[in-house]
């Protein structure tokens, strides 16, 4: 099974909408934590390029890059 938060089971739904609510949960610490795409880049070790393509849906990332920026989100 698996689990989203709050402990209720990811639906179909939900991964459907996984890109955006991703993007959502990045911006929201960017602006939480006053800093920029490329300095939350640098920290989780993914290409500042790249996130910012990510975040303007111009692009997607990498399951490992999406783990590396949670790593860093959860800190």
């Amino acid at each position: 099974m698996i689990y989203h938060s709050k402990n209720r089971i990811m639906t179909k739904k939900d991964l459907m909408n996984l890109g955006d609510e991703s993007r959502r949960l990045i911006n929201a610490y960017l602006e939480k934590k006053e800093i920029s795409i490329n300095a939350l880049a640098i920290k989780a070790e993914v290409h500042p390029t790249q996130l910012y393509l990510y975040l303007n849906s111009q692009r997607g990332l990498t399951d490992s890059s999406l783990m590396k920026i949670g790593k860093v989100l959860c800190t």
